[in-house]
């Protein structure tokens, strides 16, 4: 429901999804939020809680780029609603919450450098695994050609 500058959701609302655009970020009002990456998929990872005065979704306004993350009302929750338009103004009002969206940004980008590591620590898991098998395959199609058959 919206009402001026602030919604509300009920406890397990989706509030932002993964991969999808918005043109917006919140401030908690009242309640807290759960902060997820793969949300609702085997490797699930939940980032965070925040509560009353954190904000999320700074990505939102300050990029055109898709939502990193999935956020999802923890409880009843009342947001705050901030856009472009308005980010001058909030952050004028609220210079606390600059501080505090400058520091998800920094905990965004460590964890997104952890999950890219992690990828890639995992292709090249993979790439061993193929080594390997090339490798035993090389083996055996030389035992295959060196005691192949005679004409």
């Amino acid at each position: 429901m919206k009402s001026g500058n602030m919604l509300q959701f009920n406890a397990d609302a989706i509030i932002l999804k993964e991969g999808e655009t918005y043109q917006e970020m919140y401030k908690v009002v009242h309640g807290s939020v759960a902060v997820y990456i793969r949300y609702g998929q085997k490797d699930e990872h939940l980032i965070g809680v925040y509560s009353k005065s954190k904000c999320f979704g700074e990505v939102n306004v300050l990029s055109d780029q898709p939502s990193i993350y999935t956020v999802v009302a923890f409880d009843d929750v009342l947001l705050m609603c901030i856009t472009k338009d308005t980010l001058e103004d909030f952050i004028r009002n609220n210079p606390r919450n600059a501080i505090d969206i400058m520091q998800n940004m920094v905990h965004t980008n460590m964890l997104m450098q952890k999950n890219i590591n992690l990828l890639l620590d995992d292709i090249y898991e993979k790439q061993d695994v193929n080594k390997k098998r090339t490798q035993e395959m090389k083996e055996m199609i030389q035992k295959y050609r060196l005691s192949g058959c005679h004409l």
